[in-house]
């Protein structure tokens, strides 16, 4: 399910930054890294892989294959993208 930059559209974030953030169930880790050739590294391709326990709670969280705003705004706090920290601080302001 896409999350962060990804997914920045959710707080007003527009525009494509070539990269691609999901959050993932770590069950099918492999599979996916074999399915899609994936190599550890930096790259354009982040996973955030979510443990057995919990991917449970995230997916019933989602909607239209999005992690929850929350999730996505932690997530944009992390980011190298100056703009996109702002814009999920700002989100975050009650």
């Amino acid at each position: 399910m896409l999350t962060g930059a990804s997914a920045g559209d959710e707080v007003g974030l527009i525009g494509n930054t070539g990269e691609v953030e999901v959050y993932a169930p770590a069950h099918h880790r492999q599979t996916i890294v074999d399915g899609h050739a994936l190599e550890p590294g930096a790259g354009a391709v982040h996973i955030r892989w979510i443990g057995d326990e919990l991917w449970p709670a995230i997916e019933l969280a989602t909607t239209r294959n999005r992690a929850p705003r929350a999730a996505i705004l932690l997530d944009l706090l992390e980011s190298d993208d100056p703009r996109a920290r702002r814009e999920a601080r700002k989100a975050l302001q009650p």
